[in-house]
């Protein structure tokens, strides 16, 4: 009954203001364009000011560097603080952060950096102190690190890091008594403290007792367990042990978070290569160095797992990088020039000099009858 209703509808007048709105809006946009048209013909290097944006804060990026660790990230973390250390040049706490970060990424001359700068902007905090001890004690000064540490335990007494940073650097000055004194000193300040335990089971390892020393890497492990640098700890303990497969179990472990860590790297291709995997270990050797084409003892092992696998002229090529970069070994003398001996053309001419050089460094290391051998078969076929 309503359907019908339509076609009785009476027709409604359409009202003019949309046309008129339509009308308006047509002439301001013209007035608009004209108006742009004459702004650029007036002054046509003129742009329009940017929209302004927040400037980013340095808590934001402490945040972004905690995630990063969180996620056991350490170089990322590290040079994430970076941009904080530029935004704040008188921060000493970003200094000190970032010196412990670089510290866990083998970065041990940015770390002293970091280090002495925050000791310079604020020296009566004695977690800089700790910072710095700890900085001298890893970049191999060990006289500089032991001045420091003593001087933070004096500063706080109970400061568990403090004892703890005095222990590690007792430790690599040969006073061992003395290190774990100070280590379980600092245990007993703060048991879970991540620098109180992990030194607490240093002072073990550097005495040989790689099974106790694991135990509080363990715990410290469990304190940390994204830092990888705890797991480079670890592996190298068990391989200590003589049992490879937990060495490389932890280096694996410790990959996880952080992929592109050539000490890992360098552990792992080591181990694997001593348990007969050289193909998966000369992969792993390869990737050390091209992550950290520095590192002479990487170059050397390298160049051994090479000279296995008969590949001479690669072996001395790598062993040669190993001695340009520090590894003055004789090991690596005697490789060397054995290589040169292997060779389908025998190279005498450069076999003899390494293979003297060998002996001259340390007969004990190398086969010295096999390179005296080598010596006098050249002194035969000379002309």
């Amino acid at each position: 009954m309503y359907l019908d209703n339509k076609s009785h509808r009476r027709r409604r007048k359409r009202s003019p203001l949309p046309i008129v709105i339509v009308a308006i809006l047509i002439v301001l946009g013209a007035g608009y364009l004209a108006n742009q048209r004459y702004s650029l013909l007036r002054n046509p290097f003129e742009t329009p000011e940017p929209t302004p944006t927040p400037t980013r804060t340095t808590l934001s990026i402490l945040d972004e560097a905690q995630g990063y660790l969180d996620q056991g990230k350490v170089l990322e973390a590290a040079e994430t603080l970076e941009a904080a250390r530029q935004r704040e040049p008188d921060n000493d706490e970003v200094r000190r952060q970032q010196a412990q970060l670089w510290i866990y990424a083998s970065k041990y001359d940015e770390a002293l950096s970091a280090a002495q700068e925050a000791v310079a902007i604020n020296p009566d905090d004695v977690r800089n102190q700790i910072s710095l001890a700890a900085a001298y004690d890893w970049s191999g000064q060990y006289d500089d690190g032991y001045t420091i540490a003593q001087l933070a335990v004096q500063m706080d007494p109970q400061s568990a890091e403090a004892h703890a940073r005095l222990a590690e650097v007792l430790a690599d000055l040969g006073s061992w008594q003395q290190a774990v004194q100070e280590a379980e000193t600092a245990l007993e300040l703060d048991p879970n403290n991540f620098e109180a335990v992990r030194i607490r089971g240093y002072t073990l390892e550097v005495q040989g007792h790689y099974t106790e020393a694991l135990e509080f890497y363990q715990r410290a492990a469990e304190l940390e367990p994204k830092l990888s640098f705890i797991y480079l700890i670890m592996g190298r303990n068990y391989r200590a042990l003589d049992k490879p497969a937990e060495a490389i179990a932890n280096f694996r472990k410790g990959l996880e978070n952080a992929p592109d860590d050539p000490f890992l790297r360098f552990e792992l291709g080591k181990t694997l290569f001593q348990v007969g995997d050289q193909e998966l270990g000369l992969r792993e050797l390869r990737r050390a160095v091209e992550l950290k084409p520095d590192m002479p003892d990487a170059y050397q092992q390298l160049g051994i797992g090479l000279y296995l696998r008969r590949a001479y002229e690669d072996a001395i090529e790598n062993l040669k990088k190993a001695v340009d970069l520090g590894n003055k070994s004789a090991l690596s003398y005697y490789i060397i020039g054995r290589s040169y001996l292997n060779l389908e053309e025998v190279d005498c001419e450069n076999a003899v000099p390494w293979l003297k050089k060998a002996l001259e460094t340390d007969e004990e290391m190398i086969p010295a009858d096999d390179a005296r051998a080598g010596i006098e078969r050249c002194s035969e076929t000379a002309p």
